[in-house]
């Protein structure tokens, strides 16, 4: 592993955590996240969280975020004790056949973005969003949370394996998918959003459909993301499109510093 990173295996209990750079530099200071805890039936978690602490601590981490799944309440509870707390629940659509997607209402050009696009995709990225777990934990400045989705297109546009692409309506930017081909032929929508202009005008369901016949040309057999379930005009056209649900994931986070702003 790398000096970021960190496996603490105690008793039955297993946590493996990280340092976030990308959010570190947005906010500031130190970001960290465990990207996985498990505790078995007769675990302690005391000495395992005992251990992740003083690597907190090493790291002068000041914002810490973990997501489990929903059933996972041992860990929920051995998190609270340590002082994180629940900030947003998750859910994993997936549409498992790209047949039979209808035909949108409107007519939207979907293309690669360009270097001199993403300005204006950065704008609507940085107004688009109200419920991602940044924005919906109180304690963070909501500045700092709107700058980290504008600094996610740029970092995607220089990402392998991402690509991120522009919808236009007549010339004008409607939204914008940051998207994944993988080596299973699925697909997976890391980041999507209408321009707050376009937004109640009916566009998503079109945009959403277009983005859908586009993957199925290109080979893919299937689509999967990741949205709040505190946004319920997401999680309803996802299910008009015919997605199904797994299981949900908690997140949680812990703040030991909540004198937080913009630099």
């Amino acid at each position: 592993m790398s000096p970021g990173q960190r496996r603490i295996e105690r008793a039955g209990a297993t946590l493996e955590c990280s340092l976030v750079p990308w959010d570190s530099e947005i906010f500031g200071f130190p970001v960290a996240q465990i990207t996985r805890i498990e505790l078995g039936e007769s675990a302690r978690a005391d000495e395992l969280l005992d251990e992740f602490e003083m690597w907190c601590t090493a790291h002068g981490v000041r914002l810490a975020s973990c997501r489990i799944e929903h059933l996972q309440l041992r860990e929920s509870m051995a998190l609270e004790d340590r002082g994180f707390r629940f900030v947003e629940m998750v859910h994993r659509p997936r549409l498992g056949s790209l047949e039979g997607i209808a035909a949108p209402r409107h007519l939207l050009e979907v293309a690669n973005a360009r270097a001199d696009d993403l300005g204006a995709i950065e704008e609507v990225a940085h107004g688009a969003f109200t419920t991602g777990r940044f924005l919906l934990d109180w304690r963070l400045d909501p500045e700092l949370s709107k700058r980290r989705y504008a600094t996610w297109v740029r970092n995607s546009f220089d990402a392998p394996g991402q690509t991120v692409l522009k919808a236009e309506v007549a010339g004008d930017l409607a939204g914008f998918f940051i998207v994944e081909h993988r080596p299973d032929q699925s697909v997976y929508w890391h980041l999507t959003a209408i321009a707050p202009r376009w937004q109640g005008k009916g566009i998503g369901t079109s945009l959403w459909r277009t983005m859908l016949i586009r993957h199925r040309a290109e080979g893919a057999t299937s689509v999967e993301t990741t949205i709040s379930a505190h946004n319920a005009p997401a999680m309803n056209l996802y299910a008009r499109l015919g997605f199904s649900f797994a299981s949900a994931q908690m997140t949680f986070h812990r703040l030991r510093d909540t004198a937080v702003s913009p630099a």
